[in-house]
């Protein structure tokens, strides 16, 4: 709670199948930790309900990226550091950003905000040559040819 007394509003991005699953899936997690509720609201899946808001970010399908998903992951990683693959936190945060705070930019005006990556990294492989269009002219980082394939940079043996 914060120092109003206020929970915390929780909005999470579904980048697979529709809202209506994930919270289901959330209140079948509750229930199996034994959550309990008392009174108002009845159900586990209400209570979620009435404390998070999930939102669709599936976009084009799952695992299927945008060129504009794609290069918001290319400058998000170039401006913060913070590198996000584009299956599942990137898509998530492009939606986040790109929908939910645009469509309703008041709600979200001077407050703090904490985006909770619960993983993905493998998704990066898959995409790798969709990210590369944007990235070698982007970057200053050369990719090293450590298997000797002919695709990166041949650092010389010393002689």
């Amino acid at each position: 709670r914060n120092s109003q007394g206020k929970a915390p509003i929780v909005h999470a991005i579904g980048v697979c199948d529709d809202p209506d699953y994930f919270y289901a899936y959330v209140a079948k997690i509750a229930d199996e930790m034994g959550f309990k509720t008392s009174g108002e609201p009845s159900t586990t899946e209400e209570f979620v309900r009435q404390h998070m808001t999930v939102h669709q970010g599936k976009g084009l399908g799952y695992a299927i990226s945008t060129q504009e998903e794609l290069e918001f992951v290319t400058n998000f990683a170039r401006g913060t550091g913070i590198v996000l693959d584009p299956v599942y936190s990137g898509k998530a945060l492009y939606q986040f950003v790109n929908s939910v705070i645009a469509e309703t930019p008041d709600t979200f005006r001077g407050k703090r905000l904490l985006f909770w990556h619960t993983g993905g990294a493998l998704g990066l492989f898959d995409k790798v040559s969709s990210l590369s269009t944007s990235l070698p002219s982007t970057s200053p980082c050369l990719r090293l040819d450590v298997y000797g394939k002919g695709r990166g940079v041949d650092i010389p043996e010393d002689e």
